[in-house]
């Protein structure tokens, strides 16, 4: 793990003040990025199979589905984990499931930042994942309580929207509650980039270029004065 790279950050709690407690816990702390928050240890375990490069999970024991022992012990590889649960008794069975610590609810902002501590401690000397030899062609997002499968050379643009983002493919748009750099991470390098701080684009779909700003699906999208160095390098002009 980088220094200053976050560490991305997951959290799967059915308890809804808890989830509100460490969201706000984690978005207090610039060393963490919340990238998923799911209220089903299922639909969690499901996004954790498809997905790679969770550094740190929030996981809460006791969920009516499955547990979160038992989500722990089918994930095949499994992140640094800090168990969220209402009882002392899960701390031997924690230990053995090589979890890095556990929280009492409600979770405490100190005791939270000592178990962020801890868990950065244990990171891998290489958590950040080393580029795949081919560039995916597909992504897995979820998007109304189902996870769907996205032809990455269908998506047009990519455009920020409060706590979510807008997936703009040929013929519909997804609204999947995610990070711009939480997804731009999950993104061909070659083939998408980033223009603006609310917009990523698929450079082989740009129709025209017109007074900094590009024209996509009969939208013109702004090219940000910062990103403009890096985009007109990356096209290729006469």
């Amino acid at each position: 793990m980088k220094k200053d790279t976050p560490l991305r950050t997951v959290i799967i709690d059915d308890d809804e003040l808890s989830r509100m407690i460490l969201e706000r816990h984690i978005k207090a702390t610039p060393s963490l990025e919340l990238v998923q928050v799911f209220s089903s240890s299922v639909e969690g375990l499901a996004w954790l199979l498809k997905n790679d490069g969770v550094d740190l999970l929030f996981l809460d024991v006791e969920m009516p589905e499955m547990t979160g022992m038992e989500l722990l012990q089918t994930l095949p590889i499994k992140p640094v984990t800090i168990l969220i649960t209402s009882h002392k008794d899960f701390a031997l069975q924690a230990f053995e499931l090589q979890v890095t610590d556990y929280l009492l609810k409600p979770v405490d902002f100190t005791r939270f930042t000592q178990a962020v501590l801890n868990a950065t401690k244990k990171m891998p000397a290489a958590a950040v994942s080393t580029p795949a030899a081919s560039a995916p062609e597909e992504l897995f997002v979820k998007v109304d309580n189902k996870i769907i499968k996205l032809n990455l050379n269908n998506v047009s643009f990519i455009e920020a929207r409060g706590d979510y983002v807008v997936i703009n493919t040929e013929n519909k748009k997804h609204i999947v509650y995610t990070t711009m750099s939480a997804i731009d991470q999950k993104l061909p390098q070659d083939q998408f980039l980033r223009i603006h701080r609310s917009f990523i684009i698929n450079l082989k779909r740009i129709e025209l270029i017109e007074d900094d700003s590009v024209l996509m699906q009969d939208k013109y999208i702004p090219i940000g004065g910062s990103y403009q160095s890096k985009f007109y390098s990356r096209i290729n002009k006469l």
